[in-house]
């Protein structure tokens, strides 16, 4: 188990993750949103921002205006391929060993969830071979809430079965607010996890909360994740400015939950 921060808490101020830096030699996870990653194709000025980190890296790829899903607008869905490409390539450039993918961007209220998940699919499959190519890992996250999820507890699991090339991420608060089995999703997806991002709500709302914070049944979730035998990525994923003291206080504590058993 490898554990990593995502820089979320940093995205409208990036600048000031150097104080996590300082501070935390482990895994850090970069998050494309916000205002420095305007030029989606040009991201020249942001290579060398975290050389001297030596823990290892992981890029969470651009979430809002792009959309891999949608089956009506070919264009939108050809460009948001494209942007996912180029974060393949600087992902190599910079040395990180996993780029996370949102699959579908869930804000339409007409929903063609089927033909979604057709397109979704294809793309998922086109970009896991550039991964491959690249010696990338290429984690795919279960996204979208209620009727809006593009895959379904069972369709989620199936997928990666489906596209060999890509590897699943497990995001721990929104399977709680779709009612998933997260424990069972864990043990089923078996080595084809790769990463989980960690952290609660109220299983209504997004929250992004720290562990602990909301009706999250982390025993279960502790239990399924220590019985894992291959490596993975824990990833703290933490809403926007968290301070950096929650930050480094809840790795430790994840830490400590993951490896309690393997100690024994």
């Amino acid at each position: 188990m490898k554990p990593f921060i995502n820089l979320l808490p940093y995205m409208h101020r990036v600048d000031d993750a150097v104080e996590l830096l300082d501070r935390w030699k482990g895994g850090i996870e970069i998050s494309m949103d916000g205002p420095n990653w305007r030029e989606p194709l040009n991201w020249e000025q942001e290579c060398h921002r975290f050389d001297s980190h030596v823990g290892p890296l992981s890029v969470h790829a651009p979430i809002w205006e792009l959309n891999l899903a949608t089956p009506r607008f070919g264009v939108i869905r050809e460009y948001s391929f494209e942007v996912y490409k180029e974060c393949l390539k600087w992902s190599k450039i910079i040395g990180a060993e996993q780029v996370v993918i949102h699959p579908s961007l869930y804000s339409t209220p007409v929903f063609l969830r089927r033909e979604s998940q057709q397109v979704a699919k294809e793309n998922l499959m086109r970009l896991g071979e550039e991964a491959h190519k690249l010696g990338i890992d290429m984690a795919v996250e279960n996204v979208g809430l209620g009727s809006f999820a593009l895959f379904d507890q069972e369709e989620f699991v199936r997928l990666f079965e489906e596209i060999p090339s890509i590897k699943a991420l497990v995001d721990v608060g929104h399977a709680h607010i779709n009612g998933w089995d997260t424990p069972s999703v864990i043990r089923e997806l078996g080595t084809g996890l790769c990463a989980v991002h960690l952290h609660d709500n109220d299983g209504h709302h997004d929250l992004h909360q720290p562990v602990g914070h909301g009706t999250i049944d982390w025993k279960s979730i502790w239990e399924a994740l220590r019985g894992i035998k291959h490596s993975y990525r824990a990833i703290l994923e933490y809403k926007e400015e968290t301070p950096t003291e929650i930050l480094l206080e809840h790795v430790g504590i994840i830490e400590h939950e993951l490896e309690a058993q393997t100690a024994q």
